[in-house]
C-alpha cells in the first residue's frame, strides 16, 4: 500500500493489484480486498496480439448473488495487445464484493500482465 488520504468519513489507502502468467485457455483473476474499495485504473498487456475476437471482461461478482452481477469492461482484443481503462466516475464496491477479470488465451506462449490501481478504506 502507499499514499493515504481522507475522503468523507473514511481514510483511503492507495493499492495496486498485479497478476501475470501464461495459460492455454482462460485466465481468470480475482480482486477482493475485503474492505470498501474503488478502482481507478485497469491495464492489460498481452505479449502476442490475438488473431481472433476474444473479450477481456471485468465484472462484479456481487455479495447479493448473480442477479446483481455487473459487467464494467467487455473489450474485444482482436489485434490489440495493450488495453488501458479509466472509469469516468468513481466505482465504489462493498467489502464483500469481488471483481473478476477474464480473457480466453489461445496460446501458452501469450503472456498476460494485469495491473489494477485503486483506493481501499483503511481498517
Amino acid at each position: 500500500m502507499g499514499t493515504t488520504v481522507r475522503h468523507g468519513p473514511h481514510n483511503w489507502e492507495h493499492f495496486s493489484f498485479y497478476a501475470s502468467g501464461g495459460v492455454d485457455g482462460a485466465f481468470i483473476e480475482s480482486l477482493a480486498p475485503g474492505k470498501i474499495f474503488k478502482i481507478t485504473e485497469v491495464r492489460l498487456h498481452l505479449s502476442v496480439v490475438h488473431a481472433s475476437i476474444e473479450d477481456f471482461v471485468m465484472r462484479l461478482s456481487g455479495i447479493n448473488g448473480t442477479a446483481f452481477s455487473q459487467v464494467f469492461i467487455s473489450q474485444a482484443m482482436l489485434a490489440v495487445n495493450n488495453y488501458h481503462w479509466l472509469p469516468e466516475n468513481d466505482l465504489i464496491f462493498f467489502s464483500d464484493d469481488q471483481i473478476v477479470f477474464s480473457l480466453f488465451v489461445k496460446s501458452a506462449t501469450n503472456i498476460y500482465g494485469l495491473d489494477v490501481k485503486g483506493w481501499a478504506v483503511l481498517g
